[in-house]
């Protein structure tokens, strides 16, 4: 994903939220802006979903504590989603910033291999407490399934957290091959985990919860 990227270092949120707004209205479909600052841009969101819901994803990047960075995707089309959308475009976006890492890995360039490790492992954090603190809870209430497909994925979620945290070992370390090592075994539980999700969870999510745009809107805002 190719981002405009637009610096707000410095910037109050009165501000921030004008030049986003300007921003966004020139992306084309599929385009997306990279904010970066000096100060997370949560409160900018809740304004932003009021005026434009439905028309952006919103992806964090970098979570500080001195650099803060999120890409503003506008969606194609512009219409509303179902879990089924919104979360498997979402795997996408995990599955392009893994390859990128592992790309950058397997050159053996340490510096682009971190870069891309953080917005990895915060595009990957950010997905399981997604799914953890919003979407599964929800789904339960639902469904009544506490023990079914939602127990196994939070098993998986650890799972693939320890493969990540054994790559941010190797990094910390210098060890640009442990990163594409650990990388083979994590790509295999990704790829497992997302195809259960996409052919059985998400389905059945949009089944049982009906109108899911103000759980959506939650889940972004995690």
């Amino acid at each position: 994903m190719n981002n405009t990227v637009l610096n707000l270092t410095g910037v109050d949120d009165a501000t921030r939220l004008e030049r986003l707004s300007a921003g966004f209205a020139s992306l084309t479909e599929g385009g997306a802006l990279e904010l970066i600052g000096d100060g997370s841009f949560a409160t900018l969101l809740e304004p932003f979903q009021a005026s434009d819901w439905g028309a952006f994803d919103w992806l964090p990047l970098e979570n500080g504590p001195e650099r803060w960075r999120v890409a503003v995707r506008r969606v194609p089309g512009g219409q509303m989603r179902g879990i089924g959308e919104f979360m498997g475009f979402d795997h996408e976006r995990c599955d392009e910033l893994y390859a990128a890492m592992e790309n950058a890995a397997q050159a053996g360039d340490l510096e682009t291999t971190r870069h891309c490790f953080t917005a990895f492992q915060v595009a990957m954090t950010h997905h399981f407490d997604m799914e953890e603190k919003r979407f599964f809870p929800a789904f339960e209430q639902a469904t009544g399934m506490t023990q079914g497909p939602t127990m196994v994925m939070r098993m998986e979620h650890r799972q693939m957290l320890g493969v990540i945290g054994q790559m941010g070992q190797a990094l910390a370390g210098g060890d640009v091959s442990g990163v594409a090592r650990a990388g083979t075994t994590l790509m295999v539980l990704m790829r497992q985990h997302n195809i259960k999700e996409e052919q059985m969870l998400y389905p059945m999510g949009d089944m049982h919860l009906g109108n899911v745009q103000p759980l959506l809107k939650a889940m972004q805002a995690v």
